[in-house]
């Protein structure tokens, strides 16, 4: 059995995850080598602007800023999968790819990651580069919390907020912090205590696809195909594919803000909650539950169109 070479970026979530990764292809396939290889990506290398306006930056069009550079080597046949975060992924596959695989999804909340004592009716700031956390944030606290951006890794984010005076919070997908070995309810930064607090899905939207950890393989390669299929787990990828098929409908990339997620019903059918910000303060919500044997896509059309007809 040849050695399985894994492209990856080289932050440290991205590394844990990949770890998950070579975990789950290794217990399918005992005696399987597989090797990582880190790859720099333009969402990397251009910390210096928020994350929605990388792809014009960097000339990568519509492809994910996290996973462009990464699918040139995958191409290219330097690496034979790719491991991704699912919501780094646009909703429009290249032909050349296909997603091989998807790992039991983490917790799909985001974390509000705050400094001791923060009065937020008295107003605060809370950093993220996320456009869909900016809309939420003025939604939750009515227009009293203000946002600045803040790009980087997980432990960056939170040196970041200990080392600024001027802003009391930030968010993070809860998956990361759990990967990465934080406190669900305090995590320590150079000697300062953070509060956590995690936030209700349905209050909070999350961005679709977060918590589930993607291997992507090049269509045509069948045996990587075969071994990296073996480890997808089927709940996961039916909820996944819901919501990159609405992300599909939608033409939705980073600086769309939409958020949402799917779950299997007890009944063998999938719902699907999103919520679309027109602009600050104004957001459309859909709920569609589909029926037992339901395509999840289907179900993402529905949801799709009702959305529509609201706009």
């Amino acid at each position: 059995m040849r050695t399985l070479r894994i492209g990856t970026r080289g932050s440290e979530l991205a590394l844990a995850q990949t770890r998950l990764a070579i975990a789950a292809l290794q217990q399918v396939h005992p005696g399987l080598q597989c090797e990582y290889i880190v790859i720099s990506t333009p969402g990397d290398q251009r910390t210096d602007i928020p994350l929605h306006q990388v792809n014009a930056a960097t000339g990568t069009g519509d492809k994910g800023v996290f996973i462009a550079t990464i699918e040139e080597a995958l191409a290219a046949g330097e690496i034979d999968c790719a491991v991704h975060s699912l919501k780094d992924m646009p909703g429009v596959l290249d032909a050349r790819f296909c997603l091989a695989a998807v790992l039991p999804r983490e917790d799909i909340r985001d974390a509000l990651v705050y400094k001791p004592g923060v009065e937020w009716a008295a107003g605060a700031t809370v950093a993220t580069g996320s456009v869909r956390r900016m809309h939420l944030v003025h939604s939750r606290w009515q227009g009293l919390v203000d946002t600045v951006p803040v790009r980087g890794n997980v432990a960056t984010r939170l040196r970041k907020l200990v080392e600024n005076p001027e802003v009391q919070g930030t968010l993070l997908a809860r998956a990361g912090l759990n990967r990465l070995g934080y406190g669900r309810e305090e995590i320590v930064v150079d000697g300062c205590r953070l509060g956590v607090e995690i936030l209700s899905p349905d209050e909070f939207a999350p961005a679709l696809g977060q918590g589930a950890i993607a291997l992507e393989t090049r269509r045509d390669d069948a045996e990587a195909c075969a071994l990296v299929s073996a480890v997808n787990d089927v709940p996961t990828s039916l909820c996944i594919r819901c919501e990159r098929e609405f992300l599909r409908l939608l033409q939705a990339d980073c600086s769309v803000p939409v958020g949402g997620y799917a779950l299997c019903t007890p009944e063998g059918g999938i719902s699907l909650s999103v919520v679309y910000y027109r602009r600050p303060g104004d957001c459309l919500r859909v709920q569609v539950a589909g029926g037992s044997g339901e395509p999840p896509e289907s179900v993402a059309a529905r949801a799709h169109a009702v959305l529509q007809q609201q706009l």
